[in-house]
């Protein structure tokens, strides 16, 4: 015989012997809930293939009802999970945190899925490519810089301005002095200078300048020395002196300067000049003022 849930219309196949004449109470292996069932009289005498089912008594019928009970709650159970997965609240019922916990993890699903475009790929790997490049570039910027000065004069002054002078000259100079002096009534102004090698290789001396600048820096006067030395090598030094007679009276610095041979840029240092010209002008000592 069959029985029906009055709740959930689940439907069970039973002996007439389980139910008894006077019924008894059940519970729906479904939706748990328990009714009292009536007997129901069979209308026709049973079949053969059902007196397997008339034989079973009602330990059986126990037995089966708990085993479709497990059955049945394990498919409840997938049914919850799956509605509990696909299941949405209005926006305020749901707690913040919640909200921005599952923000997160979209996100990071999102920018998973995006990584692994062909697009994406691209421009990671140019931003990489970018990146290696400028730090190549600095390099070369720093390290190379003698070199780019060489090959492009006009980049001193910006290494310059950015405190990183470039001697590309391989020379310099050092212990500069300079003295106005009285020689046979004429005012004399005398000026010495060491030259010191700075690469480990000989490098050729060319001529000194030796300029007078204006209070403005406009220069007024200009006069080149041949140091006796041909050459020098790190760690050798020369002197050199030079002077001259009836210098300007507006001459205000002192500027010594390698002249410019091919592929050096000149190297230059001012000097401040300070005494008037005079019969009673004392010396005056000039100290060095790197630009």
């Amino acid at each position: 015989m069959i029985i029906t849930c009055p709740h959930c219309q689940t439907k069970y196949q039973v002996t007439y012997e389980a139910i008894g004449s006077v019924g008894r109470k059940v519970q729906c292996a479904y939706c748990q809930r328990a009714w009292q069932q009536e007997p129901v009289r069979p209308e026709a005498p049973p079949e053969p293939a059902d007196q397997l089912f008339e034989a079973m008594a009602e330990d059986g019928l126990d037995e089966a009802l708990a085993a479709e009970e497990k059955a049945v709650a394990a498919e409840l159970a997938q049914r919850l999970a799956a509605e509990q997965e696909h299941k949405t609240k209005p926006a305020g019922e749901l707690d913040p945190a919640v909200i921005r916990k599952r923000q997160k993890a979209f996100l990071r699903r999102q920018s998973a899925l995006i990584a692994h475009l062909p697009l994406a790929r691209l421009r990671r790997a140019a931003r990489v490519g970018g990146t290696l490049i400028l730090c190549g570039l600095i390099g070369l910027f720093y390290f190379g810089r003698v070199q780019l000065v060489e090959r492009i004069p006009s980049l001193a002054g910006v290494y310059a301005s950015l405190g990183m002078g470039v001697n590309v000259v391989g020379l310099d100079f050092s212990n500069i002095t300079a003295q106005r002096a009285l020689r046979d009534g004429k005012d004399v102004l005398i000026v010495s200078a060491q030259l010191v090698g700075l690469l480990p290789d000989p490098v050729a001396v060319p001529p000194v300048v030796v300029t007078l600048l204006d209070p403005s820096g406009a220069a007024i006067y200009e006069w080149s020395v041949t140091p006796s030395v041909r050459d020098l090598m790190a760690g050798e030094r020369s002197s050199f002196d030079t002077q001259l007679a009836l210098p300007p009276g507006e001459a205000a610095r002192m500027r010594l300067s390698f002249g410019a041979t091919a592929g050096n840029v000149a190297l230059r240092q001012t000097t401040p000049i300070s005494g008037n010209a005079g019969p009673s002008a004392p010396q005056a000592p000039i100290s060095p003022e790197h630009p």
